[in-house]
């Protein structure tokens, strides 16, 4: 039965729809803290009937009632993805929980074993608030503005991209025309994407950063000539600097960040004015150090969300994203009065060390290379790729765009630009190696070739961090 026609649940859906997406504007900041305050105890109160944390209470001497509000949640026991992965799939959810009736939503498991939690349609209707307040943000709607997603609806386990189709939105379709909506497999090949967005011709486009980068290379061809978008979102990939300028080039449209997981939804998005803004009411952020304290403002350490509303599988105090960011202590001057991200630097487990224990995370490393392409101004470079094959030896993979080669810079002036430049970065004792490559490595698991690889063995990385 489509849950949207029982009274109750529409009742409800429609007031956290009306109230939900303008909360961000509507509260002053402190308004909102104390509306975290409270989502929080009823999310742990929640969570305390789920065996792993009930568990994790008792053991910690915890009550929910011990925690008042976002000033104890300090106190609260960390939890790691292991721990998820351990207790799926009886101890992740309260007993008597009605699996039939949700949706079983995994990870991509590219970082290794992929977690799996229950949402149920409550979870899933709060959760797309918050990809509804980014449209609100750039002035479009998801019942209006023509939107291409291109995601993961091809792997075996249902993905959020599925459970958005199949579940959300097909409930939805019974009382809205949703044609304004296509969905493209990340999967297919380029000019394949290409040719069916000519067909629909998109407002907004959505997809991997990667993704689009291969888009727009055709694009800067001439192909897709009728697909303009006002605005693309990147998602599920570091957006670093060199990628958001080249896209932005290639459709003369803006780029803008969007981070997202399955943990804990739609986390942050970039705004008009540039402010990148935490759905602080949907899901709370801390950034802490390896030790679990937080750290200073505007230095980036490790995310660790809180989603602030009960449902399906409850995340608390989560460090499984493996993420790096930052929080700027300030706010925006867009009007919305959510709590700011410094910057999103990515994957931890994706970061090049150096000797010394120097860390260059996904998000900072391409600058060296962005540097150099902006000094001739030449956007040859079609993808470049990182690859680290010991603590002091680093391998730089540069695919070279055909129909730019050579144009106001060789290739081979512009390889060695670049290894000069990282040469510079690393230091001496660092062994850097740039070189041309017909296509950078896709390893296996990876849905998209992943910025950086790396080749060192867990005790080396562990050993160059001491």
């Amino acid at each position: 039965m489509n849950p949207f026609l029982n009274p109750v649940f529409a009742v409800k859906a429609i007031k956290e729809y009306v109230t939900g997406v303008n909360r961000a504007w509507k509260l002053k900041p402190e308004e909102l803290k104390r509306y975290q305050d409270k989502a929080l105890k009823k999310t742990l109160r929640y969570a305390y009937q789920v065996p792993l944390y009930r568990k994790k209470f008792k053991e910690a001497g915890l009550h929910p009632d011990d925690i008042h509000g976002m000033e104890d949640i300090h106190k609260i026991p960390l939890t790691t993805k292991e721990e998820l992965i351990k207790g799926f799939p009886d101890e992740i959810i309260p007993p008597g929980y009605k699996k039939e009736k949700a949706f079983l939503v995994g990870t991509s498991g590219s970082s290794g074993q992929p977690v799996m939690m229950y949402k149920d349609m409550e979870y899933l209707t709060i959760e797309a608030l918050g990809g509804v307040r980014q449209l609100k943000t750039y002035g479009m709607s998801w019942r209006k503005t023509k939107i291409t997603n291109i995601g993961d609806f091809s792997v075996p386990k249902t993905s959020d991209e599925e459970c958005l189709k199949k579940g959300l939105l097909k409930n939805l379709s019974t009382f809205f025309s949703l044609d304004n909506y296509q969905n493209l497999y990340t999967g297919e090949e380029a000019k394949k994407l290409l040719e069916e967005m000519e067909k629909f011709q998109p407002e907004l486009l959505i997809g991997y950063t990667s993704v689009l980068m291969g888009i727009s290379t055709l694009k800067r061809k001439g192909m897709g000539e009728k697909v303009r978008p006002k605005y693309i979102i990147s998602s599920g990939e570091v957006l670093d600097d060199y990628s958001r300028q080249y896209i932005q080039d290639a459709f003369n449209a803006r780029v803008f960040n969007l981070y997202a997981t399955t943990e804990g939804g739609t986390i942050a998005f970039e705004c008009l004015n540039g402010g990148f803004h935490i759905n602080s009411d949907f899901v709370h952020v801390e950034i802490l150090d390896d030790e679990g304290e937080e750290v200073e403002e505007g230095k980036f350490g490790n995310v660790v969300i809180t989603r602030l509303y009960p449902g399906g599988t409850p995340i608390i105090r989560y460090t499984g994203l493996n993420d790096l960011a930052s929080l700027k202590g300030e706010y925006c001057d867009c009007g919305m009065n959510t709590p700011l991200l410094k910057t999103l630097e990515g994957r931890k487990k994706d970061a090049i060390i150096l000797p010394g224990g120097r860390i260059f995370p996904p998000a900072t490393l391409p600058m060296p290379l962005a540097e150099v392409a902006n000094k001739y101004n030449t956007r040859q470079i079609k993808r470049f790729q990182f690859v680290q094959r010991a603590i002091d030896d680093i391998e730089i993979r540069i695919e070279i765009d055909e129909e730019e080669r050579g144009k106001k810079v060789s290739v081979e002036k512009l390889l060695e630009e670049i290894k000069k430049n990282y040469e510079k970065l690393a230091g001496e004792g660092v062994k850097i190696e740039v070189k041309e490559v017909e296509e950078v490595e896709k390893p296996s698991g990876y849905i998209t070739p992943p910025l950086i690889i790396s080749k060192m063995d867990k005790k080396a990385v562990e050993k160059a961090l001491l």
